[in-house]
């Protein structure tokens, strides 16, 4: 039998959410693996998820907690045979979909993800996720990719006004397309994004009521195609408040590893 090699995409994320998310995760997190399930199934944006809270070892291990999500993938649910016929997958007793795993560390505000699934859908889940541990339904959850550089503040440093370079290549974000910035949505609404072409996108963005590309789509950009495996180029220019130019390359800027396992 031949081996099957999957890429392995494992990324870092800072949470940013209010101190009472922070308080009741970690009592929210223990009551999951006191149930008589530790794990459950749910609807999103029409796709199944299971989740499920893996149990501390022991009171040193409490301070990272580990959570298996399975999310549902359609396109993997068909049956070929070798007479010629195909048919759906019966899945009434579970889902078929992509594994994802994560260690969060309340203390540090960090979360530690890893997949064999979509690049992009990594952040996506890792959000849904959280959220599913947080009292107050109405709080926010923000996460950012954890910068390889300490006091790294690119994305703090953009101007409000400037230009935007995107290479990509669309088959990288068709499993994800959902969770894509509105900007790349409308961008690739067209039939070209079931496509595997090259998008490139040059284009104008200003920080004002009026303008249909904001500093917030920007950064919005940047976090979802920062860890994309067929983002081929990702630039940013502008200038300051003091008129000095500003040229930025968010290529290679923040932590993520990258392995094949067979």
């Amino acid at each position: 039998m031949s081996r099957i090699t999957k890429n392995i995409i494992v990324s870092f994320f800072s949470i940013e959410a209010d101190q009472d998310f922070f308080r009741g995760f970690v009592s929210n997190f223990l009551a999951s693996t006191d149930a008589s399930s530790t794990s459950r199934i749910f609807n999103l944006r029409s796709k199944k998820h299971l989740i499920k809270a893996l149990k501390p070892e022991n009171s040193s291990a409490a301070s990272a907690f580990c959570i298996t999500v399975v999310r549902e993938r359609n396109t993997w649910q068909a049956r070929a045979t070798r007479d010629g016929k195909l048919s759906g997958i019966s899945s009434n007793q579970g889902i078929i979909g992509d594994p994802y795993f994560f260690m969060v560390v309340p203390e540090q505000k960090l979360v530690l993800g890893f997949t064999s699934g979509p690049t992009g859908s990594l952040k996506g889940v890792a959000k849904i996720m959280l959220e599913q541990f947080k009292s107050d339904r109405s709080s926010k959850i923000h996460l950012d990719f954890v910068p390889k550089q300490k006091d790294y503040a690119s994305l703090q440093r953009l101007p409000d006004s400037g230009e935007m370079y995107l290479k990509v290549d669309t088959s990288a974000f068709t499993d994800v397309f959902d969770e894509a910035p509105q900007i790349i949505k409308d961008i690739g609404s067209s039939p070209f994004v079931e496509q595997s072409v090259q998008l490139i996108f040059n284009g104008q963005f200003e920080d004002s009521p009026q303008s249909r590309f904001t500093k917030d789509g920007v950064i919005e950009v940047v976090n979802f195609f920062a860890n994309q495996d067929g983002c081929q180029a990702l630039r940013i220019k502008g200038v300051d408040a003091l008129g000095q130019s500003i040229r930025l390359d968010f290529g290679d800027a923040f932590f993520h590893y990258k392995a094949k396992l067979s």
